[in-house]
């Protein structure tokens, strides 16, 4: 069933709208109604509707400049423009935001209920359209390689059912009946595409193509789904693996591998390699996410301050490129490698991947969710401060108007309530201290660098004053008393 909002600032047309028609006899739950377009645009921010009727002529904030608004932020909404006779320069704006649906007033039950069909179709074929795409895509990236390297991980995740897709390959490969193990070879630093090419190369020489059945990576660990038929040669096989690697690259390689089971049981055998990595090789500092700090963290600015960090230290560590990947492996890191009820797009921004991510981890720790409305305004508050943390513009003026539309006032006052200090003094904390984070676990970065991932200019001269202000020392003096410490 669609969700449906109102706006209209004309008390008889939006009231009449919402209590005479019957909405869920034509497939819609209404979820809301609004009175001009910032106090809809808040509605829609909260219910996250599918269809929005709206008047274009409105006051504070009119017609036009709510779907303008509306589709930078929610594309995928569809509106139904309210419009009266002599009003073409509006729909003629609307139209060029890409809105086909009209409702000429006054308006009757048989005019709205024939424009929110319209409406119901074009969502429906849009739905249509993506299943098509997407049952597409998937068939094109079985077929790839690297399609079978994310299958083999998300199937020792337990993130996807996949199953049928890996009963497939290995039945394609003879091996569905056969026993299989793992093998993981760790360091503490990520093994990079070639590095695992290099590693995979050279056990398939020594064991035979026929025996290395898949092969993936997760954060350090390379992982091996082998044949049961090597598994007694092993020992020195790995032995002379480390060896040869070496060559390639210096750093230490460490190795694990489980008992021999079926393939259903893979991820019970990932469990025991990831227990025995974590008993003796892996070190705190190899997660961009901080684990203990989450997992004692007991609000939601917290857990919002340290992904932050997180995602920071992969642009640090420069991982951009898979910055996805690596912070999803980590949240699945958080809690054992459980099954993880998250659902990450590939066009998701970093943004996004914060604020899902966050509440990830609220539902896994049951931490209060939003319940009266302040609670839910406070989390987009948050929100908004820290996916703009970055930015120097980062005012009260700037978010309350470019980025949350909310009364300045207003959000002093519940601000204040809620975090029991100023605006303005917690965003200066805030900063200093995730600079603070980011020299221990980064001493090497620039100064200048880590300056602008916290919302100063790269020059440095604010920076270190206000850091020398809350910190006691200056930046370099702050880095050099790290490092004295290691």
């Amino acid at each position: 069933m669609y969700k449906l909002l109102i706006v209209d600032d004309e008390d008889v047309e939006r009231e009449g709208m919402a209590e005479f028609i019957r909405w869920e006899d034509y497939g819609v739950r209404l979820v809301g109604t609004a009175w001009n377009g910032v106090e809809g645009y808040e509605e829609i921010q909260n219910q996250m509707p599918d269809i929005v009727i709206t008047d274009i002529k409105m006051p504070v904030m009119n017609g036009i400049e709510l779907i303008r608004k509306t589709k930078e932020d929610f594309p995928d909404i569809i509106f139904i423009v309210l419009s009266g006779y002599g009003e073409y320069e509006y729909t003629s704006l609307a139209m060029e935001l890409g809105v086909r649906h009209y409702i000429l007033k006054p308006c009757d039950e048989n005019r709205v209920v024939e424009a929110l069909s319209k409406a119901k179709d074009e969502l429906k074929g849009r739905e249509d359209k993506r299943q098509r795409e997407n049952a597409i895509r998937s068939q094109v990236k079985r077929l790839a390689p690297r399609a079978r390297e994310q299958m083999f991980r998300n199937v020792l995740l337990k993130r996807e059912e996949l199953h049928k897709d890996f009963e497939s390959y290995l039945e394609e490969r003879g091996m569905l009946r056969t026993s299989v193990f793992l093998t993981a070879f760790h360091k503490e630093n990520r093994f990079d595409y070639l590095e695992q090419f290099v590693l995979t190369n050279i056990l398939t020489e020594l064991l035979g193509n026929q025996h290395v059945v898949l092969v993936t990576s997760i954060r350090n660990d390379v992982i091996f789904l082998l044949d049961q038929a090597v598994f007694k040669e092993m020992e020195p096989v790995l032995v002379k693996v480390k060896k040869e690697y070496e060559k390639f690259d210096s750093k230490p390689v460490f190795t694990a591998v489980s008992l021999i089971g079926s393939w259903e049981n893979v991820e019970v055998m990932y469990e025991e390699i990831v227990n025995t990595i974590r008993m003796n090789h892996r070190g705190s500092s190899q997660s961009c996410i901080d684990e203990e700090a989450i997992k004692g963290a007991e609000s939601y600015d917290q857990i919002l301050f340290e992904l932050y960090l997180g995602l920071v230290k992969i642009r640090l560590s420069g991982e951009l490129g898979n910055q996805k990947e690596i912070f999803l492996d980590d949240l699945s890191y958080l809690y054992g490698n459980e099954e993880m009820d998250i659902q990450i797009e590939e066009e998701d921004t970093e943004a996004q991947l914060l604020i899902k991510g966050a509440e990830y981890i609220c539902k896994r720790q049951k931490i209060k969710g939003p319940g009266e409305k302040e609670e839910g305004r406070m989390r987009q508050i948050l929100q908004g401060i820290y996916v703009n943390i970055g930015n120097p513009e980062l005012s009260i003026q700037w978010l309350t108007k470019e980025v949350l539309y909310m009364n300045e006032d207003y959000f002093g006052r519940i601000f204040s309530k809620s975090m029991k200090q100023k605006y303005s003094s917690y965003v200066l904390n805030t900063r200093i201290e995730l600079a603070k984070r980011l020299i221990r676990d980064f001493p090497d970065s620039k100064l200048s660098q880590i300056a602008e991932e916290v919302g100063y200019p790269a020059d440095g001269q604010y920076f270190s004053k206000t850091f020398r202000k809350l910190a006691g020392k200056s930046p370099s003096s702050y880095k050099e008393y790290i490092q004295s410490l290691k």
